[in-house]
């Protein structure tokens, strides 16, 4: 072995289930290391252990298929591992016993690193970023205080990293071994519909490089937030506030969270004292107007008695978080203890047509619940700032439209982004609605005001104005669809579908720098079926029609990646046991 060349074993989590996934976590090893990795399997895996390194016993190796994989590199960047990877659970190293070596492991956070002297050779294991973030979440999701979260997390953290192979209690072998690890660095402060896992935007940040990085569709903020931590700068554009607003939250949460834990006491205090009738005269005084916040496609199908009740937890709340600004974090938990207390199934008609579940917990309560985990993500967040000396990059968000980015042109490197689903798939028209009361309990849209904020967005349904030079598959699937009795009503609208997303297509183009690079992730098909027998009656190959538009566009597609998504809701859609993919369509500006 040379001076510099270092043999790295990197292990996969062991809840990575699907090999999309795996494929993923092997092209980003490849373009941050910038070379082949060679896949090791679970045999070999125990070969490595017996022969060279100790793995803690609770350390779990994935099962069916790679479980690591393996290279040599000279002068490997550790610090840049350690940031960026998404898939790895532990990173294990050989090298000469060097000052060189010695001063590339020093860059590390020592809270996560293992080093020692075999036969004069270094070995040494290091935890990235991301797999510690993971472990944070469940850890607080899990853990009875906040002040539980820290000792939890400073014992999982010595056990890991601990020179003799430790047992665990049974409550932090739990954590390694959770299946759920996508709410960590705020991810999870807001149930969101069809949001990116981080670990696959991570990914593609990495794959997609640059200094900079634009979320033309920024949803909830998941690739904005990933970024930051990477150390890249972002901006997200979206065109519905309350994304904006999540965004915002979490984004505030990320730079300042000591403030936040404080409100939260203050906030949780203040609750206590209205239900104790302990407020101010004024605050008492105070009578909200029945369905003052509520929509009026709302107030015609939930019972009277609901929604005098919700009305009342929610200005019971709203008083507590006065003199906070407004859609504060705080604000933000409110806004999702609506979401989760209706939930919606539009049922893919066209018509607005929508079943409707409210859940009998009552909104106050789901709120006292948000704000328990909340103080508890806080905490583990300032654990890891402190233990990573992670300093978040700046993210800027704002409300525009994707089809007219208020961006100068050639100011971007690269963007990740996912646009929303076309009105012909079942179940997308309307989606606004099913976000309307969070909406307009936070002010940020009227209650009358719902439909024409939805008419503004890409993919509603009320989107009709005639458009031309569509792709050819594109134009075969309006014109089905126009003969389609139940589906003509949503013809012109997936024509005009279409059209917006090569405008926005066109708009990044306009703003990516020369050679910068672009990841849009849409569904890789589009399947139709017979709404009474669920038969398959057409397959649109819609990943292949975006990369037409994005051509038109004047883009060049570098490659189509088709990833399996691991679904959680079986009866989302009709023939939910299906295997169901979304496709990254790889771009360039030339």
């Amino acid at each position: 072995m040379s001076r510099d060349v270092l043999m790295l074993l990197f292990k996969l989590r062991n809840n990575i289930v699907l090999e999309g996934d795996v494929g993923l976590a092997e092209r980003e090893l490849q373009s941050l290391l910038g070379q082949a990795v060679q896949p090791v399997y679970t045999d070999d895996m125990k070969q490595w252990e017996s022969a060279q390194w100790v793995l803690p016993k609770d350390i779990e190796l994935r099962r069916g298929g790679v479980a690591g994989y393996l290279c040599t590199a000279e002068a490997a960047d550790l610090t840049r591992l350690f940031w960026r990877l998404s898939f790895c659970e532990q990173v294990f190293g050989v090298a000469p016993n060097t000052e060189y070596i010695r001063e590339l492991l020093s860059r590390l956070p020592a809270s996560f690193v293992r080093c020692r002297v075999i036969r004069g050779r270094l070995t040494f294991m290091f935890v990235p970023f991301s797999a510690v973030a993971e472990w944070s979440d469940v850890v607080a999701r899990r853990a009875r205080s906040p002040s539980e979260v820290e000792a939890s997390l400073d014992y999982l953290c010595k056990a890991i990293v601990s020179e003799q192979p430790t047992t665990l209690p049974q409550t932090l072998r739990g954590v390694l071994a959770a299946k759920q690890t996508t709410g960590h660095l705020f991810h999870g402060l807001h149930v969101y519909k069809a949001k990116f896992f981080p670990r696959m935007a991570r990914a593609f940040l990495n794959l997609c490089g640059g200094t900079t990085v634009l979320d033309p569709f920024a949803g909830s903020g998941t690739a904005l937030i990933e970024a930051s931590v990477m150390g890249i700068p972002s901006v997200g554009i979206d065109i519905d506030p309350l994304s904006v607003a999540i965004t915002q939250a979490k984004a505030s949460l990320l730079a300042n969270p000591g403030d936040y834990l404080e409100k939260i006491g203050e906030v949780q205090r203040r609750i206590e004292s209205l239900d104790k009738g302990q407020g101010s005269l004024f605050e008492m005084a105070e009578t909200p107007a029945l369905y003052s916040i509520t929509p009026a496609f709302l107030r015609r199908r939930v019972p009277e008695p609901i929604l005098r009740e919700v009305e009342a937890d929610v200005a019971h709340i709203l008083r507590a978080l006065r003199g906070l600004p407004s859609c504060s974090p705080l604000h933000v938990a409110l806004s999702d203890a609506l979401s989760r207390k209706f939930k919606f199934r539009f049922l893919g008609l066209g018509y607005g047509r929508f079943s409707l579940t409210i859940l009998p917990r009552r909104v106050r309560l789901i709120f006292a619940d948000n704000l328990s985990y909340l103080a508890k993500a806080i905490v583990a967040w300032q654990w890891l700032r402190r233990r990573t000396g992670v300093s978040p990059a700046p993210i800027q968000t704002v409300r525009g439209d994707a089809r007219s980015l208020p961006l100068e042109a050639q100011s971007i490197d690269c963007v990740v982004t996912s646009p929303p689903y076309m009105p012909a798939s079942s179940g997308r028209e309307n989606y606004l609605k099913s976000k309307a009361y969070a909406m307009t309990a936070l002010g940020l849209v009227a209650p009358d005001s719902v439909d024409a904020l939805e008419a503004e967005l890409i993919g509603s349904v009320q989107r009709t104005e005639p458009i031309n030079d569509l792709p050819a598959d594109a134009v075969k699937l309006v014109e089905w669809m126009q003969s389609d009795p139940t589906r003509c009503v949503k013809a012109a609208a997936t024509a005009r579908y279409f059209a917006d997303i090569r405008e926005s297509l066109r708009e990044i183009r306009r703003v990516l720098k020369p050679n910068g690079k672009c990841a849009y992730v849409v569904a890789q098909r589009h399947v139709f079926y017979r709404y009474k027998s669920r038969e398959v009656v057409r397959v649109v190959e819609n990943a292949d029609i975006i990369a037409e538009l994005a051509r038109q566009a004047g883009l060049e597609v570098q490659e189509l990646i088709h990833v399996e998504l691991q679904k959680q809701n079986t009866i989302a859609r009709p023939r939910s046991l299906d295997a169901y993919y979304e496709t990254i369509v790889l771009l360039e500006k030339r």
